[in-house]
């Protein structure tokens, strides 16, 4: 009888081994699976964000307006709340940017999702280690953005008459600065590409030439578009988000610094000018006030079938289009070449679209 109990007992005690063991694996494995591995999988990634669209879209096919297209490199601030609710800051002001032969976007060194924190984005492009004198931070409690010390030059993207302007100024010396006004919120356990929406917050002027009704092709041999100027323009402006979407909010988010030289942008050497609307001027402004001397100044030539030229120019007072230029948003002038005198018609519209005519201010 004492052997058989002996050998009951060993058995109960063998399960309840058995029984604690299972369940330290069981918990175990539960552990591992809540924790980031360092795996690729894991790792929390950057898709290529898109600009001026409220739709997320994921493939290059739709989205024509990709944040690569534009900048190589985005700043990035991400707050991380664990279960406990203690919140931590593992990315300040991170540098990713844009490989091209991987065709994605980076960052060293990488962090990962962890499962049950949740977390919060927010970004501007692009960063501001690769434009020299610009600073940028955001508060720690609003997650409202500053960009200090940008400044322009008064690069024109145009060469010569084009139908359409390129809209992309990655290959002049001015910034296109941009930044997503509502940030990203996500939970680990989702473990997704993370995708900002980024706004322009520069102003952008175009200047298109037309030829009146009046002056029909067979009556004229050309018009010429020798030279023009505008200006002139306050250089640099610091920035600072407003977490309103009012209008007057938003009409202040730049502060212009009038301590540098102000500049004029030019355009059109020798741009002739066909049947068809061109544009020849597209550059980007610090959002500010017109002034009463700021003018738009042309050089224009007229041939006619009897190889006479008519050497000409014509002066306009800026503020008679427009009283200021606010951020993202694009105004169109559009000069009209006819025998009478010059007129200027001044149009606004958003970012990437063409000019709609008779859409005047």
């Amino acid at each position: 009888m004492n052997r058989l109990f002996r050998h009951i007992t060993q058995m109960v005690m063998a399960g309840l081994i058995l029984a604690m063991t299972g369940c330290a694996y069981d918990e175990t494995v539960r552990e591992l699976r809540e924790q980031p591995a360092d795996s690729q999988g894991l790792a929390i990634t950057f898709s290529d964000g898109i600009i001026d669209n409220p739709v997320r879209i994921r493939t290059r096919a739709q989205a024509l307006t990709l944040l690569s297209d534009h900048t190589r490199s985005m700043g990035v601030w991400g707050w991380q709340t664990t279960p406990e609710g203690v919140t931590e800051r593992p990315f300040l002001n991170q540098e990713v940017t844009f490989s091209t032969p991987q065709d994605k976007w980076t960052y060293n060194p990488v962090k990962y999702w962890e499962y049950k924190s949740t977390y919060r984005f927010c970004a501007y492009a692009p960063h501001s280690g690769s434009v020299p004198g610009v600073t940028a931070s955001i508060d720690s409690i609003t997650h409202a953005i500053s960009i200090k010390g940008v400044t322009l030059e008064g690069s024109n993207t145009i060469d010569s008459g084009v139908p359409e302007p390129p809209a992309n100024f990655a290959r002049v010396a001015d910034t296109d600065w941009m930044l997503d006004r509502t940030g990203q919120s996500m939970a680990g356990i989702t473990r997704s590409e993370v995708m900002f929406c980024m706004q322009h917050i520069l102003s952008k002027l175009c200047i298109r030439v037309c030829r009146s009704d009046s002056y029909k092709r067979d009556s004229l041999v050309s018009i010429n578009v020798d030279s023009l100027k505008i200006g002139s323009f306050i250089s640099q402006g610091d920035f600072t988000q407003t977490m309103s979407d009012s209008p007057l909010a938003l009409a202040a988010e730049w502060t212009p610094v009038d301590t540098l030289p102000r500049y004029t942008v030019t355009s059109a050497k020798n741009v002739s000018v066909p049947d068809s609307a061109v544009y020849i001027l597209e550059t980007l402004l610090i959002p500010q006030s017109v002034g009463d001397g700021q003018k738009i100044h042309i050089w224009y030539n007229i041939g006619s079938n009897s190889g006479h030229v008519n050497r000409m120019d014509n002066i306009f007072s800026l503020n008679e289009l427009f009283g200021r230029f606010e951020a993202g948003k694009n105004y169109v002038i559009t000069v009209i070449i006819g025998p009478d005198p010059i007129r200027f018609d001044g149009g606004v519209q958003s970012w990437s679209n063409n000019y709609i005519d008779g859409k005047t201010i």
